[in-house]
């Protein structure tokens, strides 16, 4: 028990030692200190970043006063369901995640919540961790962020679905980086729609989409052959393989 007050004492003098100090105290020492009204707002984010599958004390952090609506809507992005309602009672806020569309529709909030807002003003470790470990609301958000350690987080995240693959996948507002990490990772990419949208997605890096032609079907080929918007050495690639296909038929 006094190391874990001589630790409350050094956490508050030096932010050098927290990441350390918060991965390792007890249980209890870390409740007291997310419960101590003194507690700064900064070591309550960090601790929302460390422990952010942890349902018992993403309540006390909930509760707490001194919680910045920056780490709550962190916490809302990365908490289950329950979570995401328990804020919506306990804090009387209603989290919004785009236009109207509530986390938590039963709760009669006091205030909204904006959450596309709040990751604007989050920095990018935040942003980082966010798109980790966020939400497909977080993920969807983040995937676009000009930072690639954070648009290329979104895929790493062990969260993320096919179908939000196939979706990245068929975006022309993305990044080449996005469609390099998709076409490169081998359980999604033998996923017929997956190989389909990177081979006509303009964004994919014209050798790897060339990749993807000889698993095309005669239809797709069709298409691909007459759309100006993938590169000539993909539509080269498309003309090869029809015209080997027809020697191949006569």
């Amino acid at each position: 028990m006094e190391m874990d007050i001589t630790w409350m004492r050094l956490l508050f003098r030096s932010r050098k030692l927290l990441p350390l100090d918060i991965e390792h105290c007890s249980p209890l020492a870390l409740r007291n200190v997310i419960l101590d009204t003194r507690t700064p707002a900064w070591i309550l984010d960090h601790i929302a970043q460390v422990y952010y599958d942890d349902e018992y004390l993403l309540r006390d952090l909930v509760r707490c006063p001194n919680l910045s609506e920056t780490t709550l809507a962190f916490i809302s992005l990365t908490a289950s369901d329950e979570i995401r309602t328990f804020i919506a009672h306990t804090r009387v806020i209603s989290v919004v995640m785009g236009e109207g569309e509530t986390a938590a529709g039963e709760a009669k909030p006091e205030k909204v919540l904006n959450v596309t807002q709040m990751i604007q003003h989050m920095g990018p470790g935040q942003k980082i961790k966010l798109a980790l470990s966020g939400n497909k609301e977080a993920r969807g958000i983040l995937i676009k962020e000009s930072n690639k350690l954070i648009s290329a987080g979104v895929l790493d995240n062990p969260r993320i679905t096919i179908s939000e693959v196939e979706f990245f996948s068929k975006s022309q507002n993305l990044g080449e980086d996005i469609m390099r990490k998709i076409a490169k990772n081998t359980e999604w990419s033998k996923k017929y729609s997956v190989a389909q949208a990177l081979a006509f997605n303009p964004k994919t890096p014209p050798g790897l989409a060339v990749g993807f032609v000889s698993r095309l079907r005669d239809q797709d080929l069709a298409l691909l052959e007459k759309s100006k918007g993938v590169s000539e050495a993909v539509r080269s690639a498309v003309r090869g393989l029809i015209t080997k296909k027809k020697m191949g038929k006569g």
